[in-house]
């Protein structure tokens, strides 16, 4: 798997971007796809270096960005491929909002390990299917030099926004890498849909708790240091497994 710092820097320097754009209205024309890109990652830069802005603020402006910028229920279709079919609409609707959550708590929770990345669209390149183009850019690090490149493919139809439905990182697309782990899950548990949604959401809450947990950390820093007791063997197998969890 891609890591999560990676796909951090590429999805936020885009979704991020849009919070200060206006709303699209449902019957807008598509924008030319390099300059929806480039429009969207300027305005990510300043709202990234913003380190004021709330977790609760940081979670809703996220997920109206994610649904503006991103096809996300196309995409929620698509990560479980075949185990659409079959499943109840209650339940391919109750994915879906889970895995947006998901999306949403994953990446909310690594806004502060923003540290001045930016990117530059490169070129743009028509595909095969009309609707369809591919974005290239570089992701920059602070100064200038290149960290690796990212593609977004867009899809555009008349009388609709511009949307991103896919991105690969160094060649390799990550809707098909999550398609690959969630379909492989739902297989070895029954073929049950359900069993992906239940873990996703532990996951969620492993997150939440993550983050309250954090802001309670960044409080106590003000607060003169007190001695703890001596660490003991539970309490550092404690902390191996949150370690651990903090890996999933």
């Amino acid at each position: 798997m891609i890591a999560c710092r990676t796909c951090f820097i590429a999805v936020t320097l885009i979704l991020i971007g849009a919070i200060s754009l206006p709303i699209v209205a449902a019957a807008a024309a598509p924008r030319e796809p390099g300059a929806f890109i480039e429009d969207l990652g300027k305005r990510a830069i300043n709202l990234l270096s913003d380190k004021k802005a709330s977790l609760t603020e940081q979670r809703t402006g996220f997920r109206a960005l994610l649904r503006e910028g991103f096809a996300t229920r196309a995409i929620g279709y698509f990560v479980i491929g075949k185990y659409r079919r079959g499943t109840s609409r209650e339940t391919v609707n109750e994915f879906v909002k889970t895995f947006e959550n998901y999306v949403i708590e994953l990446y909310s929770s690594q806004f502060k390990n923003y540290s001045g990345e930016t990117f530059k669209v490169i070129r743009v390149i028509k595909t095969n299917r009309p609707s369809d183009s591919i974005v290239i850019t570089n992701i920059l690090r602070d100064g200038g030099k290149k960290i690796f490149k990212i593609a977004f493919q867009i899809r555009q139809r008349p009388n609709k926004p511009s949307k991103i439905i896919d991105l690969k990182i160094e060649g390799v697309s990550m809707i098909l890498a999550q398609r690959e782990e969630f379909t492989g899950f739902i297989s070895r548990n029954g073929g049950k849909l359900q069993a992906l949604i239940d873990v996703l959401k532990t996951r969620i809450q492993k997150l939440k708790n993550k983050a309250s947990n954090d802001a309670t950390k960044n409080t106590a820093r003000v607060i003169p240091k007190i001695n703890s007791p001596k660490r003991t063997q539970d309490n550092k197998k404690e902390e191996r497994e949150d370690n651990e969890e903090e890996q999933d």
